[in-house]
Parts: structure tokens; sequence; C-alpha cells
């Protein structure tokens, strides 16, 4: 069986790589022959999104992804089915997808809210955007794929076929965490945003967040040790982390967030204190193998709590690790995945 996976990004972009690019050595174990053509490939997303002097214009990405999407149509005869990660302008246009469903199965997989104007980001890409895009996708597609289920509720008004996989890790490639008071975020350009809601904590606290991120942390307001994101350091700096914090607003965008850095928290060791929004409240157990906390003070206490106390700290570290080797594996995933496309072919 041969598939051909359409993804946003390359390996560099979190989305694609952790509903994607990790899963291919597992889903060719299962005999699937996979093949990955990127949007947006990796010169281009370092130029959008991690390199901080010229920078390529939304423009030209768009031309380049238009472009790539264009060829992939005119191939798409050659494989048994196409797997659609998250589309390739969602919210803007659905034409490719329509057209390559008209020819082969086409499996959709989405882990956001993408049928809202996006957060953050282009003021021209949010006025253009059109739910019924979104819509059309899920309405061809022969089988839907969710991050979870906020989403999948979604999908459902628009396809009968809707499976929930969570996103996963690859547990064997995650170091363990420091056993520190080293307070941590792991995140991206556009979600930044979501620590200013923490000034006050950290104030409180006398706490100078480690920050591993692309874009600029100044504009938060408060000092960091900022560390830039990079794939070849991301696990280097995610060890050296003794608490991992994964603030959110409560609003219909972020519960259709799917909890990977709580996720990256947990398969390091790593004790955990986030909003209890969507997702969030699923993965951590209050107490169990982290701390939800939902305003200033519950953040402040949380915080202090773990600060300080090493045995706590490994105590909780060590059930969110056995949650996601429970639960949320990269082989699990895979074989969920490998099941919905063999019944879609």
């Amino acid at each position: 069986m041969k598939v051909l996976f359409l993804t946003q990004t390359s390996a560099f972009g979190p989305s694609s790589r952790y509903r994607v690019y990790q899963l291919l050595p597992w889903l060719q174990k299962l005999g699937i022959v996979c093949e990955v053509s990127p949007a947006i490939d990796d010169a281009l997303y370092r130029s959008l999104y991690l390199d901080s002097g010229q920078q390529a214009s939304r423009l030209t990405a768009f031309s380049a992804a238009w472009q790539r999407r264009r060829d992939d149509l005119r191939r798409v005869d050659d494989f048994d089915a196409v797997f659609v990660q998250k589309g390739v302008f969602p919210g803007l246009y659905s034409g490719f997808e329509r057209k390559m469903a008209a020819r082969k199965p086409v499996v959709f997989d989405f882990d956001d809210a993408i049928w809202l104007p996006r957060v953050g980001g282009s003021r021209v890409l949010r006025a253009l955007h059109r739910e019924s895009a979104v819509q059309g996708i899920l309405r061809c597609a022969a089988a839907v794929i969710t991050g979870n289920s906020f989403l999948a509720d979604y999908a459902t008004r628009f396809n009968r076929r809707v499976t929930v996989v969570p996103s996963s890790i690859d547990l064997a490639a995650y170091p363990h965490g420091a056993n520190s008071n080293v307070v941590g975020w792991i995140g991206s350009r556009t979600t930044l945003p979501y620590l200013s809601s923490l000034k006050p904590v950290f104030e409180t606290l006398g706490i100078k967040p480690r920050v591993i991120a692309s874009g600029d942390p100044i504009p938060l307001g408060f000092e960091t040790e900022f560390r830039p994101w990079r794939l070849e350091t991301e696990m280097k700096e995610l060890s050296q982390i003794g608490i991992g914090i994964a603030p959110l607003p409560d609003t219909p965008w972020e519960h259709g967030k799917c909890g990977v850095k709580i996720l990256q928290y947990m398969a390091c060791g790593i004790p955990v204190v986030a909003s209890p929004v969507g997702v969030n409240a699923q993965l951590v157990v209050n107490g169990v193998n982290g701390f939800l906390a939902k305003n200033t003070d519950e953040w402040t206490t949380a915080l202090r709590t773990l600060i300080g106390d090493s045995n706590q700290q490994q105590r909780l570290g060590a059930a969110g690790h056995a949650e996601v080797e429970k639960r949320y594996t990269v082989q699990a995933a895979a074989a969920v995945v490998n099941s919905v496309l063999r019944s879609v072919v």
C-alpha cells in the first residue's frame, strides 16, 4: 500500500512533526510505503519562523505551497491513498483536497480548531478565512482523524468516519529531565504570548523562566532565560527543565489544542503545571502527575509547592511518564492511523 502524505511543513513544524513524520517509520513497519510532500520545506520554514534576519514573505510561502500542491495533484494516481495533514490552505481554499478526493481516498488529519480564524498571525489571513473551506475538506474526505474529542465533535457534523488519534510521543527520543527548580516552557513564536498571564506569578516567586521558542521574548515584559528553538537542540534544552508549565487562555481556539508540550514534559519525567483548558485537563491529573491552575493564586501555590521539593517533583514526573507510556506512544498512534488508511482503500 502506497500513501502520499501531504504535510503543512517539513519536520521543523511541530504539528507536521508529531502528526506525521514521527509516525512514518512505524507505518513503514506495518507495510505502508510512505512518501511525504511538505507545502513548506526546511529552507522556507527557517526563513518564515526561525531566522532572525531577512524573512521570506507570506506571498512567497503561498506561491511555493501552491506550486508544490499543483505538482502533487499531477501524480496523485501513483498512490493508493492521500493523507492530508491539516490542509494545504486551511480556511482559505479546499480545491486541491477536493480534486484529489475525486481520484483517490483522502484521509484528513487536523489538530487545531482550523474552522476558526487563527489566533495571532496575519490580519489578512484572518480576514480572508472561510469556515466553508474547512467544511469542504471534511465532506470530501474518505475518513477524518482529529487530535482530540473537541475537534472530533465538529468534524462529525460533516463526516461520519471520524477517529480520534491523540498526539503521541516517541519515548525513546526523550531524555530524563533535570531534578531541579528550573521552571521552563517550550513553544512557538505564535504561542509565546500565552506566557504573559504568568508575569505576576514569576514576579511574586522571583522566577526567571527558561523559555525555549522562536521569536522575541522581550514583549512579554519580564526577564526570561531564553533559548532559541532548534530541532537539533530541542531534547538537550528540555532535559535541563525541572518543572514544565503550560498556560492557556480559555477560548474556543485553545480548546482545539492537543497538549503536545505537556506530553513532552511528561516524556522527560518532568512535573507539569497547566491551565485546566481543553485537553490539558485530561492529560494532567491534579496532584497525581502535575497540578492544574486556573488563576494567579493557584499558579503561585502550585509552583511554590514544587520548587524545592525534589521528592514531589520525582513522584509527579514519574506518574506523567507512566501516563505517556500507557496512552500516548507513537507506536499506538501509528497502529490506529494504519487501520484508518487501510479502511479507506
